[in-house]
């Protein structure tokens, strides 16, 4: 039993997830997108997320490239393709340090201008290094790495050091941004490594390595939740757009390097095995819920004669409503906790209520029509304490909690908080998952540029693999050289099978949100990926980008030669 609770606890303490909660603000806003977005909308945001980075993907291939084998001269169009490469990953790393210090001045043609500057001087080094040492250079967007961190560092020292200096909090803000960055840098380093290990294994040996993939994957979002402990609701956004992505990208190739069933199947079992983990600690969180809710229930029921007006009142108005969520209750307690009417002033000679008691306001807690009743508190506002002891003309003012013996006062923040951290913990499983969608099919269709047609059956999914196919670049990515057609249906079987696995996972996901723990996950997924439009996309171009670029023969690819 020991060794039991010891891996459980050790198990626990891995989990990011579980490790935090949602902010007031945050779970106030969700409330009111879960009840204001139409599912149109819902759906545009979902299905229009990954867009941005297969059009900046795709273009980059309408620039024809000679073979590597030709030399430097004869490959000015891939120094030209280079430098486009760069000026997107330059402009990408310099607006999120833009959104990670908000405090500094963010001027866009500053970047533009730093992104120029930046870009050509990275393929000079690069175009160095290919006199030098040979074309391709090996591993060459590794190779170049170093001086690329240099260059952007040094553009934003000139711009930021003396700003840094006269602005309060910049400095730590920075310093967060940095290690941010230092962990993304890792991911570049680490990733590849596995990879190339990877590739040169046995059948057998692969089956057995990829097991290795979740493991380095925990490790990597433990590093970047303790990296970016400063930011609270966007902490499930930056790790799983960071750590999920980079390694769904990366199980991608490796799927598609050895289209194994088994390696499929085992990857799956695993990200199966982790969700219910994490289900099963949210189930748990939602059976305390319901105790919470019940006591709740229970109080409100032994209200005082004090509040019976009131209570009739909000009693009939829940009678002719529907019933609210758990996250709409918990956003009722967090709203009318920010208006400060749960208090009470009390003289020291009596009680004087001034405000409705904490219990009562768990009684209009069941009517969604209240939630729109209450006044959205706008600039300072007055204490409470304040305003009665000039009200009272005495200085012995102090709150009153509605409280007895149980600590009943403290049921509703006991629930909001849970509500917090539940909503928290979804967000890490709803971001991870949609990201377990989009990476198979986005890398999928990009990777499949010949011979497709036949594989398709799809329409509009045949009219945008046409478009691909006819790319002239498709004879150098590495993966797709002398690949048969007999080969590509079984990649594409293979990558389709993870896929419609996670799309399955993801939909049990949805389903066990809203119908066990009383969420809202379709509307909470669309509102993270469109309140945090930029940092998601951010990620998404340079990440996807990135890896795309990898494979290519010119790059030096990862992967060896077939």
């Amino acid at each position: 039993m020991k060794l039991k609770h010891f891996i459980a606890t050790l198990w626990e303490s891995t989990q990011v997830e579980q490790q935090g909660r949602h902010s007031t603000e945050g779970i106030l806003e969700l409330t009111t997108y879960a009840n204001e977005a139409s599912w149109m909308r819902v759906v545009a945001v979902l299905v229009a997320t990954p867009v941005p980075c297969l059009v900046t993907t795709v273009l980059i291939d309408a620039l024809p490239l000679a073979d590597p084998l030709e030399g430097v001269e004869a490959n000015s169009m891939y120094f030209l393709r280079s430098y486009y490469t760069y000026l997107v990953m330059t402009f990408l790393a310099i607006h999120q340090f833009h959104i990670s210090v908000p405090v500094l001045p963010n001027i866009l043609w500053r970047n533009i201008g730093s992104s120029l500057v930046v870009a050509a001087a990275t393929v000079g080094v690069l175009y160095a290094l290919a006199t030098v040492v040979g074309f391709p250079v090996p591993f060459s967007l590794l190779a170049v790495t170093t001086a690329w961190l240099l260059l952007i560092t040094l553009t934003l020292t000139l711009e930021w050091a003396k700003k840094v200096k006269e602005t309060p909090g910049a400095a730590t803000m920075l310093i967060n941004s940095v290690k941010l960055w230092m962990c993304q840098v890792l991911l570049v380093f680490t990733y590849p490594s596995y990879f190339y290990i990877f590739t040169t294994l046995s059948k057998g040996g692969k089956t057995a390595f990829a097991m290795l993939l979740p493991f380095l994957k925990l490790f990597m979002k433990n590093l970047f939740a303790r990296t970016v402990v400063h930011l609270r609701d966007e902490m499930p956004e930056v790790v799983v757009f960071n750590v999920e992505l980079f390694n769904a990208l990366f199980v991608s190739y490796c799927m598609q390097n050895s289209p194994s069933l088994w390696i499929t199947l085992e990857l799956m079992g695993v990200d199966i095995a982790t969700m219910v983990f994490s289900l099963r600690g949210a189930v748990s969180t939602r059976r305390s819920l319901k105790d919470l809710e019940r006591r709740i229930s229970q109080r409100r029921e032994s209200l005082d004669d004090r509040s019976s007006s009131v209570t009739t009142r909000t009693s009939t108005m829940r009678r002719s409503s529907t019933r609210l969520t758990t996250l709409d209750r918990a956003s009722m307690l967090l709203h009318l906790g920010q208006t400060h009417t749960t208090t009470m002033i009390t003289p020291m000679n009596g009680f004087t209520t001034v405000a409705p008691t904490t219990s009562l306001l768990c009684e209009v807690a069941d009517n969604r029509k209240m939630i729109k009743s209450f006044p959205n508190v706008r600039g300072p506002t007055h204490h409470p304490i304040r305003v009665a002891k000039i009200f009272f003309r005495r200085d012995t003012i102090h709150p009153a909690f509605d409280a007895d013996e149980n600590g009943m006062a403290k049921l509703p923040v006991r629930y909001t908080h849970k509500v917090q951290r539940l909503v928290y913990a979804a967000e890490f499983l709803l971001l991870l998952n949609y990201v377990e969608v989009v990476i198979p099919l986005v890398f999928c269709e990009y990777s499949a540029h010949s011979c497709v047609i036949r594989c398709s059956t799809d329409a509009s999914s045949a009219f945008y693999l046409l478009v691909m196919s006819n790319l002239p670049n498709r004879d150098y990515y590495t993966q797709l050289r002398g690949m048969t057609h007999f080969e590509l249906v079984q990649t594409l079987r293979s990558v389709q099978l993870y896929c419609s696995l996670q799309l399955l996972s993801l939909l049990v996901l949805f389903l066990a949100l809203r119908h066990v723990l009383g969420l809202s996950p379709t509307h909470q997924l669309a509102y993270v990926l469109e309140k945090r439009f930029v940092g998601v996309q951010v990620k998404l171009v340079f990440w996807v980008y990135y890896n795309v670029q990898t494979s290519l023969q010119h790059s030096g690819t990862l992967l060896p030669p077939g």
